[in-house]
């Protein structure tokens, strides 16, 4: 219990090295998923770096879906964590005081590194200093934005511009929209009022856009709440926020969002009718170029990268069916690459096999028999396998496992005769 917080703390910074390599691999891939993928399907996607890895249960379940016969977990996992739902532990998460920790390394190398009480307090104390300013700071603007936005002139429901532009249901939470003076870009706020004692998603539209422009901004910010990129950007929000030591997270934030955003212009070029429709649609985002992505409101959307996204409406057009079908394979696909992974290897083999020489283990053989040759593997489960050769050229068996609460090794099975040679592959002679 001692170390239970700094322990924590590796937790979570294993979680933000896994999510940034997960994302990292992404975007190097982007130029493929780009042509393979729906927008809509690349956020998807995204959201096992951000959701996947953040949420430690989610990344454990999603870890036995292992069907493809490698997947980049299995690449990129070097050990898994003892309590973390198998998210990879590159950084020791049993610290226990001062001293040499192994740190994994993708591949299955390791490298020892000393670390002292200073250091892991320094670092907790530095992390936790940068989160709290973070979290103050994104409050600060939300609300600054949200303030800002209830100054506009709230629309009645029964409003003609509501009518044309939101195809609502009667399951859909409530939908408040105000026309604002002075806003930097029109945006959309997840559970933004209360009105008449019933919360609201809200959508703030720049009253000087014009009444048709009006239509086809509305139709887009409707578009954010009905394809749930509210909470998938709240969530990649606060995961930046804990992991916003890991630069690759901010480039993929930034990616992220482009994609919801595409993956909107994208849900209502499908909504609209006609080719002269989708073409103002295409004006009304260049006439909003000037617009600003709302980094620092997580609830928020805002217009922006439009040149990208004016490129993809201009090249968008109804997709066949076959193309339709063709693209969910390959999301499965590539899906599948990214979840499933190895379990249950709590250690590194060059791990083990420094505790078995730090603690001195003391073998003993039977008195039948003397050995000749000795051999040693470990493996990432704690195992420590003994071979012995004696003269009469009989191979003998033995293992020994660590037990990491005592911090030692205990023998497991007896020494067994074997009816001929062993394998040695991955087996070190000379170590007992």
């Amino acid at each position: 219990m001692k170390w239970f917080f700094a322990n924590f703390l590796f937790d979570i910074w294993n979680a933000g090295l896994t999510a940034g390599l997960m994302l990292g691999v992404m975007l190097i891939l982007r130029p493929v998923l780009c042509k393979l993928l729906t927008a809509q399907q690349r956020a998807w996607l995204g959201m096992l770096g951000w959701y996947g890895t953040g949420f430690a249960p989610m990344f454990g379940l999603l870890g036995w879906l292992h069907i493809l016969p490698v997947t980049f977990r299995d690449l990129i996992t070097p050990r898994t964590g003892i309590s973390s739902c198998e998210i990879p532990a590159y950084l020791p998460e049993n610290y226990q005081g001062a001293g040499e920790y192994a740190v994994a390394l993708p591949g299955g190398r390791a490298v020892w590194v000393e670390f002292s009480d200073g250091i892991v307090i320094a670092l907790a104390l530095l992390w936790i200093g940068v989160v709290v300013a973070l979290t103050l700071w994104l409050t600060r603007r939300s609300n600054q934005m949200k303030a800002l936005g209830r100054q506009g002139l709230l629309l009645a429901d029964d409003d003609p511009l509501l009518f044309r532009s939101l195809s609502r249901r009667p399951e859909d939470k409530p939908v408040g929209v105000r026309l604002c003076r002075g806003l930097p870009t029109s945006f959309v706020y997840q559970d933004g009022e209360k009105i008449n004692g019933k919360r609201y998603n809200m959508i703030y539209l720049q009253e000087e856009l014009s009444p048709q422009r009006r239509v086809l901004v509305l139709r887009h910010e409707w578009n954010h709440i009905r394809l749930h990129h509210s909470w998938m950007k709240c969530w990649a929000s606060a995961l930046l926020i804990l992991f916003w030591w890991n630069p690759i997270l901010w480039v993929a934030y930034y990616f992220f969002c482009r994609d919801l955003e595409m993956a909107c212009d994208e849900k209502t070029l499908d909504d609209l009718t006609g080719s002269e429709e989708r073409k103002q649609y295409a004006q009304t985002l260049v006439e909003l170029a000037a617009g600003k992505m709302l980094w620092d409101v997580p609830l928020a959307f805002g217009e922006c990268d439009a040149i990208p996204r004016v490129k993809a409406v201009v090249a968008w057009h109804e997709p066949k069916e076959w193309v339709k079908n063709a693209k969910w394979c390959a999301f499965a696909l590539v899906f599948l690459f990214f979840v499933g992974g190895p379990q249950n290897i709590p250690y590194l083999p060059q791990e083990l096999v420094r505790y078995w020489q730090q603690e001195a283990v003391e073998v003993t053989v039977p008195s039948g028999w003397a050995p000749e040759e000795r051999w040693l593997r470990a493996d990432g489960r704690g195992s420590v396998i003994l071979l012995a050769k004696d003269i009469q050229g009989t191979w003998h068996k033995s293992s020994y496992l660590w037990d990491e609460q005592d911090k030692d090794f205990k023998a497991s099975d007896r020494w067994m005769t074997l009816d001929e040679a062993p394998d040695l592959t991955g087996f070190q002679q000379g170590l007992w």
